[in-house]
């Protein structure tokens, strides 16, 4: 269910389970602290805890596929050097993803296509937060014009020009400006330049001063990663709009108390 930024996301979200003036909870990269991130079993387990948002990582290999995955190099995963970048698909299409990940139990996952993770969100009724890491606006774009899903994503980036080409390609896509360290005036006033939906700070770097001028400024403000719920309990009484968090039952439970 999409009902646009008219009163807040929160109400685009109202018929998944999040109440208006409770932040909505983002499941960062999938349920990370459960399953490897930005797998199919992250989106699933974050699905099966209830989180009505999920975001994900995406970069673009040398021949054009975009694929999840967020760091620069396999080395966390593999040992590797090699970025996906540097890689065709068919290259890197069988890499385990999940054999890292403590106790051996996600052995030989795969990392999803981009196209495969938007519709698996969609098949559990959830929004997908798209995190541009690399890849062109158009090849984004692409994708979700082929999947005619426009009206059910939502796109962040670091890189504000990215943001910017791709407002171009797809006006009505909802777009986060991803951000950390200080939220110094010009950097401000860059935002509210090309006027993303909403804002996405680190947590460690942000104030309650920042959130009061963006939110003053008509932008909703998200907070990246929260794990601890003394933290995320200072910022729910703060008033933040949204958490982004490896952990989405514990904060689910955290932002329905009274």
């Amino acid at each position: 269910m999409w009902l646009g930024l008219t009163g807040s996301i929160l109400l685009m979200m109202s018929g998944q389970g999040v109440e208006a003036g409770k932040p909505v909870i983002m499941a960062h990269r999938g349920a990370s602290a459960d399953c490897p991130e930005n797998t199919t079993s992250s989106i699933v387990e974050a699905a099966k805890q209830g989180a009505p948002v999920v975001e994900f990582d995406v970069r673009e290999t040398s021949d054009g596929v975009l694929v999840l995955f967020h760091d620069k190099t396999f080395e966390r995963f593999t040992g590797g050097k090699n970025t996906v970048e540097g890689e065709t698909w068919d290259s890197i299409k069988d890499t385990d993803v999940g054999a890292w990940f403590t106790g051996g139990k996600f052995k030989g996952e795969k990392m999803p296509l981009f196209r495969e993770a938007l519709e698996l969100c969609f098949e559990h009724d959830m929004i997908p937060l798209i995190e541009h890491k690399t890849g062109s606006a158009a090849a984004y774009a692409k994708v979700i014009k082929e999947l005619d899903c426009a009206d059910k994503i939502i796109v962040q980036s670091f890189n504000w020009n990215f943001l910017r080409d791709f407002q171009k390609e797809l006006p009505d896509v909802k777009l986060g400006a991803l951000g950390s360290k200080e939220l110094t005036a010009e950097r401000f006033t860059e935002i509210k330049g090309f006027a993303p939906d909403w804002v996405g700070w680190a947590f460690s770097d942000f104030t309650a001063g920042n959130l009061k001028a963006l939110q003053s400024a008509g932008f909703l403000v998200t907070l990246w990663t929260v794990n601890n719920p003394e933290e995320a309990q200072k910022w729910i009484a703060a008033g933040i709009d949204g958490i982004i968090t490896d952990k989405p039952q514990v904060m689910l439970d955290l932002a329905k108390a009274p």
